[in-house]
């Protein structure tokens, strides 16, 4: 995957989606359906799947705590129970969120069970996106934070968990406002809290952090990079069962003891390419498994296709090319905004007709602007075949040495999360020439 940026002034073309394309908050709303137990059900990631998972998505107690005065009351303990309701994952202050926002700070509490036929496994809680310093507990025990309002984070809940039995799982988040804060396209309506899927994971003890594929469609392989969530004491070995529309393609690769990070190929002969008009997906098994037999079983996919720069035949205009010919793009600028759920989309159906609806417009892809989008929507345009621009969301400050970390992080973690995903071709690093100045003394821009 072609991680580097490619310049905004190729794009012929960049609509903006009427959906997406709103000034103001007090719009008719839409008249949305959320299912009435779990919104959001399916999985988040259709890229990075495992079977033992359970949707947290649904309602949820709540209590704004305005002047942060909760941890010092016992909230991480519930001495005292929250007076509101909140449905997950929508943002406080949306409507589909129930609630509306009174204060920056605020505090989620639900039971949870983690099932008896995960133990022997290390046990997630994971977070899809909440905005903006999270923090949970279990049973009253941190079990950690986490700084950044856009990408995935997890806590290891492991040695705090009680197969079987009840325990009560407590989520702060903090959105105070800071000026090197990634604020993004927040104008059209403030997505505080959590915004994305919460679920919880039982894993392998030794388990994969990631599977980068990097595909080469003129050597017709892919090039794997997988990385263990630690280094193990023994050999482990990696097995991806690669569906290729006919016979699987298999292979074995020896995780050696102490290395925590594995790379190699793996031929694709007559490889089936990945394109707008055929958006044919190789999906993937990889399971690593350890000397005593545990596994860690992941699914996940790639497409086999080739994003280059090269002139347009006969002349001197650069042109963005896909598995070697040029693309004339026509793409659409897609706010990714909702109207009644801010940065959260009411449903998957919702998202997939997002990109259906770009491609009956005749277009052939979507930046998605100043927001790290969905998983699930990407994965729509893996499916269906849209190109993708993904953006990294903006400050409205300087540019400082805070703003610049609070960046890499979500430069980073977007990048780790959708590494894989055929159908983007570029990587934003910020919009037009924001990021690129700054104040000198003098006041003036450098």
């Amino acid at each position: 995957m072609n991680k580097n940026s490619l310049s905004a002034y190729l794009l012929p073309f960049l609509f903006c989606l009427t959906v997406g394309c709103r000034t103001k908050t007090n719009d008719t709303p839409v008249q949305v359906q959320v299912a009435d137990s779990i919104p959001l059900p399916e999985h988040p990631r259709p890229d990075w799947q495992r079977k033992d998972w359970t949707n947290l998505n649904g309602t949820w107690a709540f209590e704004f705590d305005s002047t942060n005065q909760g941890e010092a009351k016992g909230w991480p303990e519930m001495k005292q129970a929250f007076s509101q309701k909140i449905l997950v994952p929508f943002p406080w202050g949306s409507k589909l969120s129930g609630v509306k926002s009174k204060a920056d700070i605020a505090w989620y509490q639900r039971s949870v069970t983690v099932p008896e036929s995960w133990k022997g496994k290390r046990i997630y809680l994971v977070i899809g996106a909440s905005d903006w310093v999270t923090t949970g507990w279990i049973d009253g025990k941190k079990v950690g934070s986490y700084q950044g309002g856009y990408t995935p984070f997890e806590f290891d809940l492991t040695d705090h968990v009680k197969f079987g039995q009840a325990q009560n799982l407590v989520v702060k988040a903090d959105d105070s406002p800071h000026d090197f804060k990634l604020f993004g396209k927040q104008g059209y309506g403030d997505a505080k809290g959590i915004w994305q899927t919460v679920y919880l994971e039982a894993r392998a003890p030794i388990s994969l952090n990631y599977i980068h594929f990097s595909p080469d469609i003129d050597q017709q392989l892919v090039k794997v990079e997988a990385e263990l969530s630690q280094a193990p004491a023994a050999d482990m070995t990696l097995a991806l069962a690669i569906q290729s529309g006919g016979q699987p393609i298999e292979t074995k690769q020896t995780v050696a003891k102490g290395q925590k990070t594995i790379r190699f190929s793996v031929n694709i002969p007559q490889a089936h390419l990945w394109s707008m008009e055929d958006p044919f997906l190789y999906e993937t098994t990889a399971t690593l498994t350890d000397t005593e037999g545990n596994q860690d079983e992941v699914a996940t996919y790639f497409g086999m296709r080739k994003i280059s720069v090269m002139n347009l035949p006969g002349t001197d205009i650069p042109y963005i090319a896909l598995n070697n010919k040029p693309v004339y793009l026509q793409l659409t600028l897609d706010q990714s905004y909702h109207p009644e759920g801010f940065y959260t989309f009411p449903s998957d159906q919702f998202m997939k007709n997002e990109i259906l609806l770009t491609k009956q417009l005749g277009l052939n892809g979507q930046r998605i602007h100043i927001k790290v989008e969905h998983p699930r929507k990407l994965y729509w345009a893996d499916k269906l075949g849209v190109l993708i621009m993904a953006d990294v969301p903006n400050s409205w400050g300087e540019p400082d040495s805070l703003m610049r970390k609070e960046w890499e992080v979500a430069m980073r973690g977007m990048v780790k999360r959708d590494y894989n995903h055929p159908a983007i071709f570029s990587w934003i690093n910020f919009n037009e020439t924001w990021g690129l100045f700054t104040k000198g003394k003098d006041g003036k821009k450098v």
